[in-house]
């Protein structure tokens, strides 16, 4: 019966440590990944075929018509991409 327990136990760390392995392949390559830069500027008002990116989440939009107000993501003013 000892036999049997101790087969399992050398079944799941094995399990374990091909699973650290996997997961520190990941990390590596997240990190590795760097981030597209844009040279932004905060809007102050929205102005036709602009293209705005939220600095927060990343969204990106275009602007369709003109408008006296600032254009808002995530509670903050978007950036003009230049």
């Amino acid at each position: 019966m000892a036999k049997k327990n101790a087969s399992r136990s050398n079944t799941s760390s094995s399990w374990w440590n091909e699973r650290s392995k996997i997961m520190a392949m990941k990390s590596e390559t997240k990190t590795a990944k760097p981030k597209k830069k844009v040279k932004t500027k905060k809007a102050s008002k929205a102005e036709t075929g602009q293209t705005y990116i939220c600095e927060i989440c990343g969204c990106e939009m275009v602007c369709a018509s003109n408008s006296s107000g600032e254009v808002v993501c995530c509670g903050e003013p978007m950036c003009i991409v230049v």
